[in-house]
């Protein structure tokens, strides 16, 4: 399993790049992929790549559709390079994902039968923290054709896990926790460790 923290956004409710943010003493993008290459061999998945190697990230790939923003040409763009069939994605703004996550992905056995595996944790889909299978292909082709790009559409071939479930596992809701707002950068702040 490849991971690829996706890195094509604007940041516009943040009003800056929130990938360049500080987090413990380095660009949160920085920190991000440093983290999970401890468990997975990790890429950014970005539109302006010179940004992030310029960062020191050595494994950056260029978004396949850089004039369409959404998660799902992000997603497609990893499944496309990856080798393996199934693949974590990860949103480039998730200050406190866990040890735990990743040991979980890990070690987790991946059922065929579902193209997509999303965290639902505080009841929200966290799609952007979660495992997709190379099999997703040909219908995120079919959705960026059609500019069509919720995965929502999709549900109904994912497993959702829930809370409860990931709480056994030591996962806790701000695992996902997403940083979009200045006022969430002030949570950030009060709540680094």
């Amino acid at each position: 399993m490849n991971a690829y923290i996706l890195a094509g956004g604007f940041s516009r409710r943040m009003g800056r790049d929130k990938t360049l943010l500080f987090f413990k003493g380095k660009p949160l993008i920085v920190y991000l992929y440093r983290f999970v290459s401890q468990f997975f061999p990790t890429y950014v998945v970005a539109k302006d790549t010179e940004k992030y190697l310029k960062l020191g990230i050595e494994k950056v790939i260029s978004d396949l559709f850089v004039q369409i923003q959404s998660p799902a040409v992000g997603i497609y763009t990893g499944l496309k390079h990856s080798p393996y069939r199934f693949n974590l994605f990860l949103s480039a703004d998730l200050p406190f994902l866990s040890q735990n996550y990743l040991k979980f992905l890990k070690d987790y056995r991946f059922e065929e039968k579902f193209l997509g595996f999303i965290p639902i944790l505080e009841e929200k889909k966290h799609y952007t923290c979660g495992v997709y299978s190379r099999k997703l292909i040909p219908l995120l082709e079919d959705a960026i054709e059609k500019v069509e790009l919720s995965l929502k559409r999709y549900e109904k071939y994912f497993h959702f896990w829930e809370e409860d479930f990931l709480k056994k596992y030591g996962i806790h809701p701000e695992c996902c926790f997403n940083l979009n707002t200045p006022r969430e950068l002030e949570f950030l702040k009060i709540n680094e460790v």
